[in-house]
């Protein structure tokens, strides 16, 4: 009976353990939750917004053992990299200035040389373009400049020509034909059919070709009029008062009126402005912020923030994560802040490293693989509290972006925000231990045990019955049982396991860190080794929308990712190949180019194609080309993940997010008209065409309507739009919407007066 006693007794001493901890768990759970409404209910800063943000910004910290050890090997980790780099830059600074002492005179002889050199901006190929049609420009005749900027036409006896313009109110029909309507770079209707007359284009679309794309030649003759029936979606009037021909895009680096000689002094003056704040973030990381945000050059918001820390690769990386986990902590401000201004400050600084982590190889990937990514894009602060809440919002932004993304294989979702936090610290501790040269090769099972054993749970299978022991005696057979659990599948802790063994997570070093730099050009063929294409070609073929990073004003924060283009064409003239330079050849240096769709499609084939590899190798030469090669019409990022034991020493190349269009967006015609509803408001829409004498053809018939109505008043002009869509778009009614609304090619001409 004793015997009997002292089991029961040890028993219910571990039922009362295990209900213990499920018990702190549920209140860690709902203080969790609690703080995330509060920081829900308080995210009116900028940058917030998202349920997912909202979500991955609350911060409850857990004080046990694990978390405590983790921070601990980490912060003397941390302590021991630095004295490394230290000491490497004090190497570095003996070795340049006794390299100075030797060279004497011939440093200022160096230095003379590099005055009379102006500083090369970091330029992108569109700029590069502006500059070339301005040196040809000056040195041809102007006669000829005129001639070049007509497009080439195929066919252009049919084309309306200046003795061909109508001189009175009489309206004629100058061009019809097929066209796009596009609604957006991804999507446009192609049974969409376009009849220009001497005021007015009339936007109709083929009844009988309802999503067919059809596409011939332009013509005069409206007996080539094709035999369907056609519904009139839009009348725009054309008069050159009220109406707006662009037959080229603008990417986002031009202003409104700007020329190309003042874009250039801009954007110059803007770069400089630039490695000014480069240097002020060295000693003050705050005021090189607010400078930047005094010249505009980055907005007051967390986006453009934690844009500017990501790419920019001459900030110091130790700089950045003291920014940041000053930032959380609320102390970058002065002593006086009361404490809302700090609440402000700590979410503000939240919403900056949730956007900052949105940048980072996160998503799709194991979560030891993201936290590989994070930690060498910036040097984990010296401070131990701001350091966990850092890795504790990094694994909640890890599982909120996954499970939004979808499910991925091989990459393993835990089933709660706590498990990933907890997985985080896991993976850092055994970092430490799997590294430590204390630690022998026959112990390392040893610690793959104790790195499993964090994960073991002990529940109760029946707590119904647990609930009625308290004073009760129960039988043997009645007493409920104790089980283990594993929180996370074994096969996935092994995983983690291997590779971190395989490659220790590391931060990335200030000492001897190397930015990588990018050269674009265009191929004919999807070969990385084929001849570049001439500067006549590219200006003849490639669109200027095509070369233009896209970023606003201009302003380049790298010499590498930020140099390619934002967008893309499916069905391209040529292909983009970058090459990616480095000082010297590294045999442990390695980059892998990752294309990361908007949601996970495990059925969809690749989006866009890397020849001849994704991998690019450094071991015999100091550059590597790769070429990029469209396959889906979409929105994309591409990822340059750095791989091998040096990987610390190159500043991470930052990711781009890309466009790519359909093909109907290489020739593209947008009108842009006044309407005349009083209040000021404009009309836009774009159309795309098949080929570039098919867009000259219409170019040149637009421009010959716009010319007739020169002599007219815009009001007659608008009035007489408005008559033709009375006539041809009838008001929407009950009745209008169950009839047919189509309209035969006699019907249209005779409704607009035309014999």
């Amino acid at each position: 009976m004793r015997v009997l006693a002292d089991d029961v007794s040890t028993t219910e001493q571990k039922i009362l353990r295990v209900q213990n901890q499920l018990l702190g768990a549920q209140a860690v759970l709902s203080r969790h939750n609690s703080v995330m409404r509060q920081a829900a209910a308080r995210g009116t800063g900028s940058g917030s917004g998202t349920p997912a943000k909202e979500a991955a910004m609350a911060i409850s910290p857990g004080k046990n053992t694990m978390r405590s050890q983790a921070l601990d090997m980490m912060m003397l980790e941390c302590t021991l990299d630095d004295r490394d780099d230290d000491e490497q830059r004090q190497r570095l600074a003996e070795a340049n200035q006794r390299r100075r002492r030797e060279r004497g005179d011939n440093g200022a002889t160096h230095r003379a040389e590099m005055a009379d050199t102006p500083a090369r901006p970091w330029r992108n190929a569109r700029r590069r373009s502006t500059l070339r049609r301005k040196e040809r420009a000056q040195q041809e005749p102007k006669q000829q400049g005129s001639d070049r900027r007509t497009p080439p036409s195929d066919s252009a006896a049919d084309a309306p020509t200046a003795s061909r313009l109508p001189t009175s109110l009489v309206r004629q029909l100058l061009l019809h034909g097929p066209a796009y309507k596009i609604y957006s770079g991804l999507r446009a209707r192609p049974d969409t059919y376009l009849f220009l007359f001497s005021d007015i284009l009339v936007v109709a679309v083929r009844v009988g070709d309802a999503g067919v794309a059809v596409m011939t030649a332009p013509s005069v003759d409206i007996n080539a009029v094709p035999a369907s029936r056609y519904r009139v979606q839009l009348v725009i009037p054309l008069a050159p008062r009220i109406t707006t021909l662009k037959a080229q895009r603008e990417g986002a680096s031009k202003r409104i009126g700007e020329d190309d000689d003042a874009e250039e002094r801009r954007v110059v003056d803007q770069e400089e402005r630039v490695r000014r704040a480069c240097h002020l973030f060295e000693k003050n990381t705050s005021e090189a912020v607010l400078y930047l945000v005094k010249h505009d050059i980055i907005g007051i918001n967390a986006d453009t923030v934690a844009g500017f820390l990501h790419r920019c690769t001459a900030l110091s990386r130790r700089q950045t994560g003291s920014f940041l986990g000053a930032g959380i902590m609320g102390e970058n401000l002065h002593e006086n802040s009361t404490s809302d201004e700090v609440e402000r400050e700590k979410l503000f600084h939240q919403q900056t490293w949730i956007a900052y982590l949105d940048r980072c190889n996160i998503v799709g990937v194991p979560i030891d693989e993201a936290l590989r990514s994070i930690l060498l894009y910036f040097r984990l602060p010296q401070n131990r509290r701001s350091t966990g809440i850092l890795l504790e919002i990094a694994a909640l932004q890890w599982y909120v972006k996954n499970k939004e993304y979808g499910t991925v294989p091989g990459v393993y979702l835990p089933d709660s925000q706590d498990t990933a936090v907890k997985l985080v610290f896991a993976i850092m501790f055994l970092n430490s231990e799997a590294h430590n040269p204390m630690i022998r090769e026959a112990q390392s099972e040893a610690v793959y045990h104790t790195f499993l054993n964090k994960f073991r749970a002990s529940v109760v299978d029946d707590p119904a019955l647990a609930g009625k022991r308290k004073g009760n005696v129960l039988r043997k057979r009645d007493q409920p049982r104790v089980v283990t659990i594993m929180e996370v599948p074994t096969d996935v802790l092994r995983a983690i396991y291997e590779r971190v063994l395989g490659s220790r997570l590391v931060t990335c070093s200030d000492t001897y860190a190397t930015a990588a730099e990018f050269d674009v050009d265009w191929v004919g063929e999807a070969d990385a080794a084929a001849l570049p294409l001439s500067d006549e070609q590219v200006e003849r073929d490639i669109e200027d929308i095509y070369s233009d990073p896209g970023f606003r004003d201009g302003i380049l924060f790298n010499a590498s990712s930020d140099r390619l283009p934002a967008k893309f064409n499916i069905d391209p003239p040529a292909w983009v190949r970058v090459t990616v330079r480095i000082p010297e050849p590294d045999a442990k240096f390695a980059l892998t180019v990752r294309v990361l769709a908007a949601t996970a499609d495990a059925s969809a084939a690749e989006p866009i194609s890397i020849l001849p590899s994704p991998r690019l190798s450094f071991h015999a030469s100091a550059s590597a080309s790769f070429v990029i090669r469209p396959q889906q019409v979409g929105y994309f990022t591409l990822h340059f993940v750095p791989e091998g034991a040096r990987a610390r020493y190159y500043h991470p190349i930052p990711p781009r997010s890309v466009i790519v269009e359909g093909a109907f967006m290489r020739q593209a015609v947008q009108v842009s008209w006044k309407r005349g509803d009083g209040h000021g408001n404009h009309g836009r829409h774009m159309f795309g065409l098949d080929s570039q004498s098919t867009k000259a053809r219409w170019i040149q018939g637009l421009e010959t309507a716009l010319k007739a109505t020169a002599a007219m008043s815009a009001k007659d002009i608008l009035r007489s739009a408005e008559k033709a869509t009375q006539a041809l778009v009838p008001a929407p009614t009950d009745q209008t919407k169950t009839s047919d609304q189509s309209v035969s090619t006699a019907q249209l001409m005779g409704a607009l007066g035309v014999a």
